[in-house]
């Protein structure tokens, strides 16, 4: 089987594939409160084929927060990440692999609890690096920490940037400040 056919299998499956700005596989899977993201693809590992998968859950309302924040960031946004990605190794991977992948990458996602990610991402330190900071940020406004982000509003208007890492700067904070107010009025 080729990553096409794997692509083709996973629509037919319910799965809402796409390819990143460097040619990685994707495919997003809709529950009624979670989004589960299957990062995929097949390659030959000696006489066998492989297929390889990274497992994450978020929700539409994290990855819109970390949109809102940073419009430059991708349209999902992960809560969750399973530690280690399905892997298959055999002689030729088949539509039951693929399936199989599915069913148990699902599985995994409806067993996370996101509301503890949710407040994991929350209690970040300020100087986490890589995306870790616009998860913090969209994780303090989605559970309605107002206060905190003017805080961290007034403390870059003075001057502080409080370890944030540099690409996050006071239009970065007043957008999560904005965002944060517009779900509180939302009530």
């Amino acid at each position: 089987m080729k990553t096409k056919e794997v692509t083709q299998l996973l629509k037919t499956l319910g799965w809402h594939t796409y390819t990143d700005e460097v040619g990685d596989k994707f495919s997003l899977f809709h529950l009624p409160d979670r989004v589960v993201d299957l990062g995929y693809g097949i390659r030959k590992y000696g006489r066998e084929q492989q297929l390889e998968a990274d497992v994450t859950a978020s929700t539409e309302a994290f990855s819109c927060g970390c949109k809102a924040i940073d419009p430059g960031h991708r349209r999902y946004a992960p809560l969750v990440r399973r530690r280690r990605g399905l892997c298959y190794q055999v002689p030729a991977i088949t539509e039951e692999h693929v399936r199989r992948a599915s069913d148990e990458s699902i599985a995994w996602a409806q067993a996370q609890d996101l509301d503890k990610a949710l407040r994991d991402h929350a209690a970040l330190p300020t100087n986490a690096p890589g995306a870790r900071p616009i998860w913090h940020l969209a994780a303090l406004a989605l559970l309605g920490d107002v206060a905190k982000l003017k805080f961290y509003q007034a403390s870059f208007e003075a001057g502080d940037r409080l370890g944030f890492v540099n690409y996050v700067t006071k239009d970065y904070i007043d957008r999560t400040v904005s965002f944060a107010e517009r779900l509180a009025a939302r009530g």
